[in-house]
């Protein structure tokens, strides 16, 4: 089956569950002369557009992939350690060698099985946008989940009560198809929509509250509740990186710094250059 079916149906069917939306309860809400829909309707249409848009973004943005390293013509297997420690805010923590990358991935970086790639600061892989969701594109797919349920919010709204005015009410089968619709597509969308605001929240991506990541241990990544949303809606979208060695040889100053002979903290971060993202040279811990 093709990897591309799952986001051809979602953007086939949002369109399309739209533009019956709009042929028929639209048209039929207009020609009321009990209320003025104009304004309603026309703030429908803009929340589907920013519902589209942000759709469109999340699937074709770079959600933080960090290039694959060439491989060596040596076998150094052997002479590579499994894990090279970190400390990050006074938390000790742990980095894996990915062994199809090459290197070893920065903290909150995961490899996706389905796109082959590690991801920095990654959620999780949505096959609905047929991308992962990560660090470059995770304020698009949030942003995504809270204009879809207000336009399903509000598309339910204008449905049932079309359906409700009718008489008999099976004279417009349209608006009630959609409105089930709706109705059915509005706990899971409206749960998901809760599900990453207390992520947000508690600074946690998806990958890490599913795998406990930090469940015997503070998280180092969380800034509190008010500048975790702050840094979420605020901080300019992250650079794509054009290569992993790349990037340490043109932000020399960028390394892990050796810390007490115990391991390695972080120098903060430069030009918006993630301070994540930087290759650590192979020095036994």
């Amino acid at each position: 089956m093709c990897k591309a079916f799952p986001f051809i149906a979602a953007v086939t069917v949002l369109v399309i569950a739209t533009g019956i939306f709009n042929a028929f309860t639209v048209r039929e809400l207009l020609q009321e002369d009990s209320f003025n829909f104009i304004p309603i309707i026309v703030l429908s249409e803009i929340i589907f557009i920013f519902t589209l848009i942000n759709f469109l973004q999340t699937a074709f943005t770079d959600p933080g992939i960090l290039q694959k390293d060439k491989e060596d013509d040596n076998d150094n297997d052997f002479h590579t350690p499994l894990f090279k420690i970190v400390v990050i805010n006074n938390t000790t923590v742990r980095l894996k060698y990915c062994d199809t990358c090459q290197f070893y991935r920065p903290p909150r970086t995961s490899h996706c099985s389905m796109c082959n790639r590690c991801i920095e600061n990654f959620d999780h892989h949505c096959p609905w946008v047929n991308n992962c969701v990560g660090r470059r594109n995770y304020r698009f797919f949030f942003s995504f989940l809270m204009w879809l349920s207000l336009h399903i919010l509000l598309t339910l709204a204008l449905t049932i009560y079309r359906v409700v005015i009718c008489r008999p009410l099976w004279s417009d089968i349209p608006s009630l198809v959609i409105a089930v619709l709706c109705f059915i597509a509005i706990f899971p969308i409206m749960g998901l929509l809760s599900f990453h605001i207390a992520l947000i929240k508690m600074g946690l991506t998806t990958n890490e509250q599913v795998t406990h990541k930090f469940s015997t241990s503070d998280n180092p990544y969380s800034s509190g509740c008010l500048k975790n949303y702050l840094n979420m809606f605020c901080k300019p979208k992250p650079l794509r990186y054009e290569g992993y060695k790349e990037l340490c040889k043109t932000k020399p100053r960028l390394r892990f710094l050796k810390s007490g002979g115990k391991g390695y903290k972080l120098q903060p971060d430069d030009d918006n250059v993630s301070e994540y993202s930087l290759q650590i040279e192979n020095t036994d811990i």
